[in-house]
C-alpha cells in the first residue's frame, strides 16, 4: 500500500512552467542538456520550514516535490499520438523482457515475483499513459501554478527581455480556451533567474546590476542569480572536462534518470526531442558546486516566491468558494435553482478559470498538492455537487476519481476508494470521443491497483476486465493479460480463467501486431492445456503460434508447434495432409538435417504378418475354404497359393 501511495505522490509534483531565452538555453546547450534537464534532479526540495494555511487548517510544508516542465509543452498531445507512444512503449518492452518459451509452474512464478517481474510491460506502459493524459482542461492539478523566467546574467536589456518571456506568445493551448490562469496574472507565482557563466567570464558587476533591475520591477524575493561552471572551463572533452573528472563530476545518469521518452510533435510537459549528448556525457563540465547552487536557487524559489504566493492564492480561492457556495442561503438557493430545472451547460463545456465551478475545482487541487487532503475532499464534494446537477460528467468524473485518490492516501471510514472510482469510471464512459476512454481506463487501473494493494485480487481482475471491453486492441489486451495473473494470485488461483484471458490477451495482442506478447500469452497457457483433455484447443494454440514464429521469424519455434499439430488422426485426411505440409516447409525453414529431436514416428514390425479381410466385398466373392486356415501364417501362405493358380488359370485360358 505504501508503495501505491508514494506512486500516487510522485504523479501529482507541483507544476511549475520554464521559460528560457536561446541565450539561456545555450549556455547549456554544451552539456547536452536545456534549463529543465539541468534543473529536474534537485526537484525535490526538502529542509523547508514554511507554515501556511489551507482553508480552515494550519500546516507546515517541510518538503516539496516540484514538476518542471519547458512552458510551450504543457499540452496533452492528441489522442492518436498517445496510442503511437504508447505502442512504441509496448515494442521496446516486449523486445526485452516477453518470454517465447513456457514457464515451468506459471502459478508458482506469479504468486512468488513481484507484479513488476511478471508483467513489466503492463506498469511501463501506466506509467507512461499517466503521464501523457496530463494537462487536461478539467484537472487543474497539471496546471503551472508558478513559472522560472531563465535569462543570461549579461542581457542588455532585462526588463525587455522579461517582457518577452511574459508575452501572449507563451500562451499555452489551455490558454486560448480560458481554462487555465493566465501568466501575467498577479497569483501566478513568478521568478526570474539570471544565468552566470563564470567560464565564459561573465562579469559579476553586470549581473548584480541587472539583477537590481529586475528586483525594483518584480521584487527581491523574486530574483536570482545561479552561477554556472564553476570549478572548470567549459571544455568538453579536453584538459577542463578531465579536471572536472578529477575533482568529482556529476555523473551523466543523474540526468538521464529524469529523461522521459518524447512525443511525436511534442507536449506532454516534454520537448519535441532532446539535445545531442555530447562527447563527455551529459552534464559534462558542471560540478557539483553548480548542482548545489541550482538547490539553493529551488529551496529560495519555494521558501519565497511560490509557497506564500499559493498561500495567498488558497486564501482568495477559499474567499470566492465560501461567499458563492457554503452557508445556509447558497444551500437553499442552489436547492431551488435545481427544482426549477437549471440543466446547466452540456457535458462536453469547459469551465473558464474564473468562474466559481472551475475555482472550487482549483481550490480542492491545490489542496491535494500541498497534502491537505481532508480539506481537498470537502471541496471535491462540493464542485461535484454542482458538476452533477449541470450536469456535466467529465468535471463530475474528475471530482469522483480525486476522492477516491485522497482515499487512497488518507484512509477514512466513511467508504472505499473503488466506489468513488467506479462512479468515475462510469461518467468519464459517457464523455464523447476517445479522452473520455482513456480517463475510464486510468481510473479502472487505480481502482485494479488499490485492490490489488490490499489483497482483493479477484476484484482486481473484474475491473480490469471492466475497463477492456472498449478499448483499442493493444490496451484491451494489456488489460486482460493483467486481469489473468491477478486471478492467478487468487487464494486458491482461478487457473483455468486465468488460461482463457491469456488466451485472449493474445488475440488482441496478435491484432494490434505485438508478435511477441501475443506468442508470451500463448505460450504460458499451452501446459494448461494438454491434448488428452483440451485436444482442440491445444492445436488451435500450436498452429497460431506456429504461423506468428513464422512472421517473427523464429524457424526452431515453428518447427517445434508444427510438429505439435502431426498428432491430428481425428481430422480428416485434407487437414493432416495441410499439417504434414507445414511441418515439410517448417523442416527446410529451420534447416534441419538428421533425426529431430521429438518427432514420434511410426514403427512397422515385420516379423508377424495378419491379413485380416474386414471389407464386405470378401465376403461377396468366392472364398476357397482352403484359405480358411486357423494359423495367421497359413492364412498367408494359403492366400498366396491361391494367388498363383487363379493368375495360371487366367494366363492358360
Amino acid at each position: 500500500m505504501e508503495q501505491l501511495r508514494s506512486w500516487i505522490k510522485e504523479r501529482y509534483p507541483v507544476p511549475v512552467a520554464v521559460y528560457s531565452t536561446p541565450a539561456a538555453e545555450a549556455l547549456l546547450a554544451t552539456a547536452g542538456l536545456c534549463v529543465v534537464d539541468f534543473l529536474r534532479p534537485l526537484c525535490l526540495v526538502n529542509q523547508l520550514s514554511v507554515p501556511m494555511r489551507v482553508g480552515e487548517f494550519s500546516c507546515r510544508v517541510q518538503e516539496l516535490q516540484l514538476g518542471l516542465y519547458p512552458g510551450h509543452s504543457m499540452y496533452q498531445p492528441k489522442p492518436e499520438v498517445i496510442d503511437e507512444s504508447l505502442t512504441q512503449v509496448l515494442s521496446v518492452q516486449a523486445h526485452r523482457h516477453a518470454k517465447l518459451q513456457a514457464l515451468p509452474d506459471l502459478v508458482h512464478y506469479v504468486q512468488s515475483e513481484s507484479p513488476e517481474a511478471v508483467n513489466p510491460w503492463y506498469f511501463k506502459y501506466q506509467h507512461r499513459f499517466v503521464r501523457l493524459l496530463k494537462f487536461t482542461d478539467h484537472e487543474t492539478l497539471d496546471h503551472p501554478v508558478a513559472g522560472l523566467f531563465v535569462m543570461p546574467a549579461d542581457t542588455s536589456h532585462p526588463l525587455q527581455v522579461a517582457a518577452k518571456l511574459l508575452a501572449p506568445e507563451q500562451q499555452l493551448p489551455l490558454h486560448a480556451t480560458d481554462s487555465m490562469l493566465p501568466i501575467k496574472d498577479p497569483m501566478f507565482a513568478k521568478h526570474f533567474v539570471l544565468l552566470q557563466d563564470k567560464a565564459a567570464g561573465m562579469e559579476d558587476g553586470k549581473a548584480l546590476s541587472n539583477l537590481a533591475t529586475l528586483s525594483n520591477t518584480y521584487g527581491t524575493a523574486n530574483c536570482s542569480i545561479l552561477k554556472l561552471y564553476s570549478s572548470s572551463n567549459k571544455g568538453g572533452a579536453g584538459a577542463a572536462a578531465a579536471a572536472v573528472t578529477a575533482s568529482g563530476a556529476v555523473p551523466a545518469a543523474v540526468f538521464q534518470a529524469c529523461r522521459s521518452a518524447v512525443v511525436p510533435g511534442g507536449g506532454a510537459g516534454e520537448p519535441e526531442h532532446w539535445l545531442p549528448e555530447p562527447p563527455g556525457g551529459l552534464g559534462q563540465a558542471l560540478s557539483p558546486d553548480d548542482m548545489a547552487a541550482a538547490g539553493q536557487l529551488l529551496k529560495n524559489f519555494c521558501e519565497r516566491t511560490l509557497l506564500p504566493r499559493l498561500e495567498e492564492r488558497i486564501a482568495r480561492l477559499n474567499l470566492s468558494v465560501s461567499t458563492a457556495r457554503k452557508g445556509l442561503k447558497n444551500r437553499l438557493t442552489r436547492l431551488w435553482k435545481g427544482a426549477a430545472g437549471d440543466s446547466g451547460p452540456p457535458q462536453d463545456v469547459s469551465y473558464p478559470w474564473h468562474s466559481v465551478e472551475a475555482q472550487m475545482r482549483c481550490l480542492a487541487d491545490l489542496a491535494f498538492l500541498l497534502g491537505q487532503y481532508e480539506f481537498a475532499v470537502q471541496m471535491y464534494r462540493l464542485a461535484a455537487q454542482d458538476y452533477l446537477a449541470a450536469p456535466n460528467s467529465k468535471w463530475y468524473a474528475g471530482a469522483e476519481e480525486m476522492i477516491g485518490l485522497c482515499s487512497i492516501l488518507a484512509p477514512s471510514p466513511s467508504g472505499d476508494p473503488v466506489k468513488y472510482l467506479n462512479r468515475a469510471f462510469e461518467h468519464y464512459s459517457k464523455v464523447r470521443g476517445r479522452q473520455g476512454r482513456m480517463l475510464s481506463t486510468r481510473v479502472m487501473m487505480d481502482a485494479a491497483a488499490y485492490q490489488a494493494a490490499v489483497g482483493r485480487h479477484f476484484a482486481a481482475s473484474m475491473s480490469l476486465m471492466r475497463a477492456h471491453f472498449d478499448e483499442e486492441a493493444a490496451r484491451a489486451a494489456l488489460l486482460l493479460e493483467a486481469a489473468a495473473y491477478a486471478l492467478l494470485r487468487c487464494q486458491p488461483p482461478s487457473a483455468r480463467k486465468a488460461a482463457f484471458h491469456l488466451v485472449l490477451a493474445g488475440l488482441r495482442y496478435h491484432t494490434a501486431k505485438q508478435k511477441r506478447l501475443a506468442i508470451h500469452c500463448y505460450m504460458q497457457v499451452t501446459p494448461a492445456y494438454s491434448p488428452g483433455t483440451w485436444r482442440h484447443i491445444s492445436e488451435h494454440l500450436h498452429d497460431i503460434l506456429g504461423k506468428q514464429c513464422v512472421e517473427l521469424g523464429d524457424a526452431e519455434g515453428c518447427l517445434k508447434h508444427c510438429m505439435a499439430l502431426l498428432d491430428c488422426s481425428h481430422r480428416p485426411p485434407a487437414a493432416q495432409g495441410q499439417h504434414l505440409v507445414r511441418f515439410l516447409e517448417a523442416v527446410k525453414a529451420a534447416g534441419v538435417c538428421g533425426p529431430i529431436p521429438g518427432l514420434h514416428l511410426p514403427e512397422v514390425v515385420t516379423d508377424t504378418v495378419l491379413v485380416k479381410f474386414a471389407d464386405q466385398r470378401c465376403y461377396q466373392s468366392y472364398t476357397p475354404p482352403a484359405l480358411l486356415g486357423s494359423s495367421p501364417m497359413a492364412f498367408a501362405a494359403n492366400a498366396a497359393g491361391a494367388a498363383v493358380d487363379g493368375s495360371s488359370s487366367s494366363s492358360s485360358g
